[in-house]
């Protein structure tokens, strides 16, 4: 038995991803105007999903396929989980690799860095007592 598997990818996980991720951008659109108003609200909404796509789908995806083809192929209970937590790993590593440096994902991450950067640095100067 080798350490790859088929993973078994089904409906329930899908809904899962589509649910977290929705989730965290409905939070970051509430929880950030500053950045919403740099970026405006639709560019800011997409270039938060995906920032969060990544880990989502690592999690959700990739993690609960190759735990359900670990189990199907026999292993147990732990040893399912252990595996797959290295392909989750691998993808979310990899999946944040390609959006910070592929070009149409790669300026969406990199607008919502610098409006981040944007609005630290007025809160830092306004905590330092800069003027404005």
């Amino acid at each position: 038995m080798g350490f790859a598997v088929q993973p078994i990818f089904t409906t329930t996980q899908a809904i899962w991803f589509a649910v977290l991720l929705t989730f965290g951008v409905a939070m970051q659109l509430a929880f950030s105007p500053r950045r919403r108003a740099i970026m405006g609200g639709l560019k800011f909404a997409l270039a938060s999903a995906l920032a969060a796509a990544p880990a989502a789908a690592g999690v959700t995806l990739v993690r609960g396929a190759y735990r359900l083809g670990y189990l199907e192929e026999g292993r147990g209970f732990w040893e399912a989980n252990l595996r797959s937590v290295v392909w989750m790993s691998g993808a979310i590593f990899f999946g944040q690799l390609a959006v910070r440096y592929l070009p149409p994902m790669a300026w969406l991450s990199r607008d919502l860095r610098n409006a981040g950067r944007a609005v630290w640095s007025e809160r830092l100067g306004r905590w330092m007592g800069k003027q404005q």
